[in-house]
Parts: structure tokens; sequence; C-alpha cells
């Protein structure tokens, strides 16, 4: 799917999730505190885990050509990612 997206839509694509993921992170910042990684951080990690969600699903052979199912899977992948890091640097501070 990221393959066939041309040079102009590749940029909209990442100024529409790297904005959602701005405003999320900022929302989610005060909700985590401490151990998330701030409004920035969390909305770079998030922006980082939907893009590599769907490259990795598109390396693996999974056709995302619809939409719908390529937002599922980079969310998924983005929170899940926010997920992951947040809960090991809550691990790893506490000890």
């Amino acid at each position: 799917m990221l393959w066939n997206l041309g040079v102009e839509w590749l940029f909209i694509a990442l100024a529409v999730v790297g904005i959602l993921s701005f405003i999320l992170g900022l929302a989610l910042d005060s909700i985590i505190g401490d151990d998330g990684f701030g409004g920035t951080g969390n909305a770079l990690i998030m922006s980082a885990g939907f893009f590599l969600t769907i490259f990795v699903a598109n390396s693996l052979g999974y056709n995302l050509r619809e939409v719908k199912l390529a937002m599922i899977v980079g969310l998924a992948g983005a929170f899940g990612g926010l997920f992951v890091l947040a809960a090991t640097k809550t691990v790893l501070g506490r000890g």
C-alpha cells in the first residue's frame, strides 16, 4: 500500500497521522503522566508504530488495499508500540 502512493499522498498521510498522533499524544500524556514520554514523545512513538506496522504487514504479504483495514492495522501497531514501551519504562523505573 505504501509503495503505491504518490509523493503528494505520502506527505498528506504523514501530515494527517502526525497531527492526529500529536493530539492523541497530548491527551494520553495527561492520562499516563510520568509513565509516558510526554506529548511529543507519545506522538512520535505512535506515528512510527503506525507506519512501521503497515510496512511490516505489507512485507509479510498482507494486502492492505482497503483504507479501513490499513487504518486498523496501523492503529493497532501504534497503540501496541506505545503500550509496550510505556510498560517497559514503568517496569524498569520501579525496579
